[in-house]
């Protein structure tokens, strides 16, 4: 991880794309080391959207993960740390463990910030992520949401709304991350609690007082969760665009659980007290089975496909991606009232699947308006990342992205 932090210029086999000038916020530099099929990757980002082309398997998307662990979690596959380490070290170092590197500068409205991250292992061999920020080790990934936001919608996100609830419930803590950095350390520390008070309930031996604190712990955190995600949900729905011959279908968004029903007619304190109570009761069932019976870790995202009259689930495949863009674009307009840190959006292969309109709209609402001089007001918040095998299904932004080739895992700007 330090090769690729400390990095001031190209090692050999990196490849730097000098930008014409430095984007207003976002990612003005990204270095990969050993990630996927880069060896050395050291690209500079100027400012507006920045589209990847190329054919598959060249690498488009193993950039939008690497920028993706940037935020808390595995990244936009989800998969196991070791398994991004490029396969050429793998099979010529055989001796050394796994290991990978990302570096990125992030400009923000507070000056320059570097961020790093890498796989690394625990004294007994576990692997674990380094994360450090401005070159200081920092004490979690849930640090990483102070300075920067990453949102993604990839072909497999396609299935969200047909697949586990705990899959939808990741996407919309992602855009709570956005705009409540604070949420990524409750839903990090909620988790931390319930695990410890699942293993004290499955052991059989424990001390009442300190189960009860933790039953404390996690009804405080959990009924924060739950309105933080409450309100994204609604300002998603009240930030749908209502003109007529708007291409993309409005929604109906909820969250769904036991906590969320309890807040629709009580004050949070009393559902804190309630959720506590309802924890002490499951005990014995909570042992048996692990984990709790209830909390926003059992909550669901809905949505409903208004002009349809149907849930998410029974819509079309293409219905579906409509809704997701929608919701995703709604979220666009969401941010823009919250300045806090750049966000990052990272679309995967979108574009091609949209006709000419819905195409045209997309840019129109993920690369204009958001987007403003430094002298105009407040800087864009929204860097946009997207990728395509055919380049001219970004023609619209002929003049306004930067555009790049990707082939066998080297980028050359692509005009």
């Amino acid at each position: 991880m330090e090769k690729a932090q400390n990095k001031e210029g190209c090692s050999p086999g990196s490849q730097l794309l000098n930008p014409d000038s430095r984007p207003q916020s976002g990612l003005s530099r990204l270095i990969l080391h050993q990630f996927r099929n880069y060896q050395d990757l050291d690209l500079s980002i100027r400012d507006g959207p920045v589209i990847l082309t190329g054919p598959n398997g060249a690498g488009k998307t193993n950039v939008l993960e690497a920028i993706s662990f940037l935020s808390p979690g595995r990244g936009l596959r989800s998969i196991k740390l070791s398994q991004v380490t490029n396969l050429k070290k793998l099979n010529q170092d055989t001796s050394s463990p796994p290991s990978w590197a990302i570096a990125a500068t992030v400009e923000t409205d507070l000056g320059s910030v570097q961020l790093g991250t890498g796989l690394d292992y625990t004294a007994s061999g576990n692997e674990r992520r380094l994360i450090k920020i401005n070159g200081q080790p920092a004490k979690s990934q849930a640090s990483l949401t102070e300075w920067i936001s990453v949102i993604w919608v990839t072909p497999q996100m396609d299935r969200l709304f047909l697949e586990s609830a705990s899959l939808r419930r990741k996407f919309i803590d992602r855009l709570v991350y956005a705009l409540d950095p604070v949420h990524s350390e409750r839903v990090h520390r909620y988790e931390h609690h319930m695990r410890e008070r699942a293993h004290l309930l499955r052991e059989g031996h424990y001390d009442p007082l300190w189960v009860s604190t933790l039953e404390r712990y996690l009804a405080e955190d959990g009924v924060a969760i739950v309105v933080a995600r409450h309100q994204v949900v609604k300002s998603l729905r009240e930030a749908q665009r209502q003109e007529k011959g708007y291409p993309f279908p409005q929604f109906h968004a909820e969250m769904t659980g036991d906590v969320e029903t309890w807040l629709e007619n009580q004050p949070a304190l009393a559902v804190e007290d309630l959720y506590t109570e309802k924890l002490k009761a499951s005990r014995r069932h909570d042992g048996e089975v692990g984990g709790a019976n209830i909390g926003p870790h059992r909550s669901d995202f809905q949505v409903h496909h208004l002009a349809k009259q149907l849930p998410a689930e029974l819509c079309s495949t293409g219905e579906q991606k409509m809704l997701l863009l929608a919701v995703t674009l709604a979220f666009t307009r969401v941010q823009e009232n919250y300045r806090t840190c750049p966000t990052v959006l990272l679309l995967d292969d979108v574009a091609a699947h949209l006709d000419d309109q819905h195409r045209l709209v997309l840019f129109q609402e993920i690369c204009g308006p958001t987007r403003l001089p430094p002298q105009e007001g407040p800087r864009g918040l929204f860097q946009v990342w997207m990728t395509g095998t055919d380049r001219s299904a970004f023609q619209d932004l002929n003049g306004q992205a930067q555009f790049l080739t990707v082939h066998n895992a080297t980028l050359t700007n692509g005009f």
